[in-house]
């Protein structure tokens, strides 16, 4: 892929205000929450237009960047939006650093930290459709970058061709997803195993009690009746893929919006190149939140710079 360098094309300013406004709506404050006066004096420009100042009332000093994932970064304004914006869309790390120079373990280090607040801050609201899907994946995840001197324990080789149902063990570990066929919404769990009593008690929290449940025959899900929720089932096994219950010419029965959606969940990760199983959660749930909101919000950016901040359930 060609490089496009765009850090000389953007206006510091205007990156440093899009921030302000993002990071401190109701204007910037200390630590302590006391507000800055209009006619503050900065306490330090050097890096202007980030500027820090100390507060008249405790002493602290700080700027915009105080309390978040950027505390102490030494990045301008355009590269953390440029490196928020490769982060929202699943650009590769090695991409983002080639084009703005940076070093690659800090980038992936903090791509890691802001993706762990996606992961933190994912709605766990259950879905309010009144049909669902549920559905399993097995995503190929081991241990990208850590050495592996004892012999014993072999890095893992590329194309992980296991046979039989993955696990975080055998470094396949599945991935869980329930989708709305109203909304469209889904919701992913990256999970240990596919026993039933990992997966049913997560799909209970991710779908309403009154909801009809579609999925495969897989044995996780044969108690998912006992909880009042409806349920119906294809037998993958026998060619089945979608079923007419009542007659009138129309497959409901299935899951297939779910199994399409894997198709997108691969794509977002194939780029990467490997991802260690330790941060799938965090880069599954990235995809998520993109699947979700479809577009950008100034709330989806605090999520991934507020420890702190909390999103409204979607």
């Amino acid at each position: 892929m060609m490089q496009f360098p765009l850090t000389d094309l953007l206006d510091e300013q205007k990156c440093y205000d899009h921030l302000l406004r993002t990071l401190h709506p109701d204007g910037l404050r200390c630590p302590d929450g006391h507000p800055l006066p209009a006619d503050q004096a900065t306490h330090d420009r050097h890096r202007a237009p980030i500027q820090d100042y100390r507060c008249r009332m405790c002493g602290r000093v700080f700027n915009l960047f105080t309390g978040t994932v950027w505390s102490g970064t030494h990045y301008d304004c355009v590269t953390i939006v440029l490196l928020l914006r490769g982060f929202a869309q699943g650009t590769p790390t090695l991409q983002l650093v080639d084009e703005l120079e940076l070093d690659y373990e800090t980038v992936l280090n903090r791509r890691h930290d802001l993706q762990q607040l996606a992961l933190d801050h994912k709605p766990t609201a259950p879905l309010t459709d009144a049909v669902t899907e549920a559905d399993e994946m097995f995503q190929n995840a081991g241990e990208k970058g850590e050495k592996h001197d004892d012999p014993d324990d072999p890095p893992r080789c590329r194309a992980n061709n296991r046979r039989g149902i993955g696990t975080m063990d055998n470094d396949r570990p599945p991935v869980l997803g329930v989708v709305g066929r109203t909304t469209g919404h889904i919701r992913l769990t990256v999970s240990d195993n596919t026993q039933q009593a990992t997966i049913q008690p997560q799909v209970e929290k991710d779908t309403p009690p009154t909801t009809l449940l579609n999925t495969d025959e897989s044995y996780a899900y044969n108690h998912i009746a006992d909880t009042g929720r409806g349920h119906v089932t294809v037998c993958h096994s026998n060619y089945e893929y979608a079923r007419d219950d009542d007659g009138d010419g129309f497959c409901e029965v299935h899951c297939n919006t779910m199994e399409g959606l894997w198709t997108g969940l691969r794509n977002f990760l194939r780029p990467f190149r490997g991802v260690h199983k330790k941060y799938l959660a965090a880069y599954v749930a990235i995809f998520e939140w993109a699947h979700n909101l479809k577009r950008v919000t100034t709330d989806f950016l605090r999520t991934l710079m507020l420890p702190d901040f909390t999103y409204l359930p979607i």
